[in-house]
């Protein structure tokens, strides 16, 4: 059950801007996952005013497992597609302060696109990463964000306990 309670409305968006109309943004406080669901097609400036809606859901919530699902959205210019690897998954990383563990829902023929041109460092700040899983189905998603959130703790907790 996702519950939205806790999320303030998404009412930031100017007088007549439509192209955040296909834009949700909400926290599943079961999985402890931020869920962003977004459809149809989008233009470069909708990109950037819904990266930043969801950069003010990060900062108010810090999750370290997200869910981009973008399985009804058009693909986006491959520019788009760097600013958001270049600019926003860094500031998602150093915004959490720990490991971020994203997993996009996106028709196979578009996961290629997705991941050209990335050199990496990107997804790196210090000792966190920010880890991206392809899905083809939101459980399948989720399944992953949990099972990631679970081997991390594991790892945690052994090494807390070596150094014990």
């Amino acid at each position: 059950m996702i519950q939205q309670e806790t999320l303030p409305p998404l009412s930031m968006q100017p007088e007549g801007n439509s192209c955040l109309e296909n834009l949700d943004i909400s926290y599943d406080a079961d999985n402890e996952v931020l869920v962003v669901n977004w459809e149809g097609e989008i233009n470069s400036e909708c990109i950037r005013n819904g990266y930043t809606l969801l950069m003010k859901r990060v900062q108010l919530l810090r999750p370290r497992k997200i869910l981009l699902d973008f399985h009804n959205r058009l693909s986006i210019r491959r520019r788009d597609q760097r600013w958001v690897f270049s600019y926003v998954f860094p500031n998602i990383l150093s915004t959490v302060g720990d490991n971020v563990f994203l997993a996009i829902v996106l028709p196979v023929e578009l996961y290629h696109g997705l991941v050209t041109d990335i050199n990496g460092d990107e997804l790196m700040n210090g000792n966190d990463f920010l880890i991206i899983h392809h899905a083809l189905y939101r459980a399948e998603a989720i399944r992953w964000l949990n099972d990631m959130e679970a081997i991390a703790a594991r790892a945690s907790y052994a090494g807390v306990s070596k150094g014990a």
